[in-house]
């Protein structure tokens, strides 16, 4: 196998929300040269209670990197989140977040719901194989994980190749996207 690119979160920039109520590092995307994209993984700073920006026509898996915990409210409703957990919402929902301590992190899979399906899961080390019409994204959960020869840190990143089977070692989390119409869950 040859070397995968890998996505180092430490050279990531920070960038404001677009309702510039926050801030996040945008891990990977499929954006066009225009900056326009049908899915996006980010990890979001919350430092403080805020509002989240609305994306109406996306929906969005938020899942807590901690460390400790969140309320996450969604249209009136609040949820605890610890690390591990996760919520999905429309893009349009209205949505705002209160951490619990310092130094919070927060996954955020968006994506166009009209052209994919989602889903965000936890596996530890594994081996195998990206179906050919899926896009399947890594990020390292631990400071010493592995893909392939690959050495990652914690929220590293990488798109793991279509046809390519792969082996892990360590703890990630893996956020699937599907072309609807595929069949395919």
């Amino acid at each position: 196998m040859h070397a995968l690119p890998i996505v180092h979160y430490a050279d990531l920039s920070v960038q404001p929300w677009k309702n510039g109520k926050g801030v996040s590092r945008t891990v990977l995307s499929d954006s066009d040269a225009l900056g326009a994209w049908s899915w996006k993984v980010s990890v979001a700073e919350i430092s403080h209670p805020q509002p989240y920006s609305q994306y109406p026509g996306i929906q969005r898996i938020q899942v807590a990197l901690g460390p400790g915990e969140i309320d996450l409210t969604v249209s009136g409703q609040t949820r605890r989140l610890r690390a591990g957990e996760q919520a999905a919402f429309a893009g349009d929902d209205e949505v705002s977040v209160v951490p619990l301590g310092p130094g919070f992190l927060a996954l955020n899979l968006m994506f166009l719901g009209e052209k994919w399906e989602a889903s965000v899961s936890t596996l530890d080390s594994t081996t195998g194989n990206s179906p050919r019409n899926e896009v399947r994204i890594l990020v390292a959960l631990d400071n010493s994980c592995r893909v392939g020869n690959a050495e990652l840190t914690r929220l590293d990143a990488l798109i793991i190749p279509r046809d390519t089977h792969v082996t892990t070692v360590g703890r990630f989390h893996l956020a699937t996207l599907s072309p609807r119409g595929t069949g395919t869950k």
